[in-house]
């Protein structure tokens, strides 16, 4: 087993992990790609502008409450490059929980479609530009990782028609994947400065830090399996001594609450 003796400084803390939090403060990890299946053409070039997202159940065309993703990777993108596995992210952020109703693909003007070493433009109607609406209806929870995958259909979404235009009309299909689980819970006497020490086996996965008065922890975005937590007051409490909770399991889109922890006492 190894030493926990340094584990209270911050720069040996191996990934995200927030304490003292509550529900209202948590955040989950949005993540949002594109994949797109086989089409006949060289190149399908589509121009995405920006990503959206609604919480309410009932967003209308004319609603105020879509909310612009920071940081999306926009711009002119070859749909054809993103099958087989290749995935293209779209967003990735943090993003506060509770429900995610609709994700939102906004398209510019710059579409086109290559057929042999001739590039069409691809025409797109103002209502696809204005947004392309997906439904998704999920309940993001604290410190677990979501992933949308937008799956673009790009033979069925580019129309030729009678008169020889290339029409775009987006055929997508929307898959939720949680991609981690959580650990949530407390410490008593919440008086004590604990450490938290998240173990897979021999190995240590995650470490924090609750210093007196702060007694709730949170390890976001871990991994499926079993585990063991080690609270350890250190050398220099007079009461308590490191306490195990042991086979904790975690499974992938759900947070596996401890709930309240007592340090074992010397005594």
């Amino acid at each position: 087993m190894k030493s926990f003796k340094n584990l209270f400084l911050p720069a040996l803390l191996p990934f995200f992990m927030m304490i003292g939090c509550t529900d209202e403060d948590q955040t989950a990890r949005l993540r949002i790609t594109l994949v797109d299946d086989e089409g006949d053409y060289d190149e399908v070039n589509v121009d995405i502008q920006g990503v959206a997202v609604h919480k309410n159940e009932n967003a209308g065309d004319h609603d105020n409450g879509w909310i612009l993703l920071d940081g999306s990777n926009v711009g002119v993108k070859d749909l054809l490059e993103y099958t087989g596995g290749v995935e293209l992210t779209l967003v990735d952020t943090d993003f506060p929980t509770g429900r995610l109703s609709q994700i939102r693909l906004l398209l510019g003007e710059k579409n086109t479609v290559t057929i042999g070493r001739a590039s069409k433009p691809l025409e797109t109607p103002s209502a696809e530009q204005s947004g392309l609406k997906l439904q998704v209806h999920e309940i993001l929870q604290g410190g677990i990782t979501y992933n949308f995958k937008l799956d673009f259909d790009a033979a069925l979404s580019v129309i030729h028609s009678a008169d020889g235009k290339y029409i775009l009309s987006p055929v997508i299909n929307v898959y939720t994947e949680a991609l981690s689980g959580s650990i949530k819970g407390s410490v008593i006497p919440a008086e004590e400065n604990v450490a938290v020490i998240l173990m897979n086996g021999v190995d240590e996965e995650a470490s924090t830090y609750a210093p007196a008065g702060v007694s709730e922890f949170l390890f976001a975005d871990v991994a499926e399996g079993q585990y063991t937590i080690y609270f350890d007051p250190g050398e220099e409490s007079l009461e308590y001594i490191r306490t195990p909770l042991e086979n904790i399991n975690v499974s992938l889109g759900e947070v596996t609450d401890v709930e309240e922890i007592k340090l074992d006492s010397k005594q």
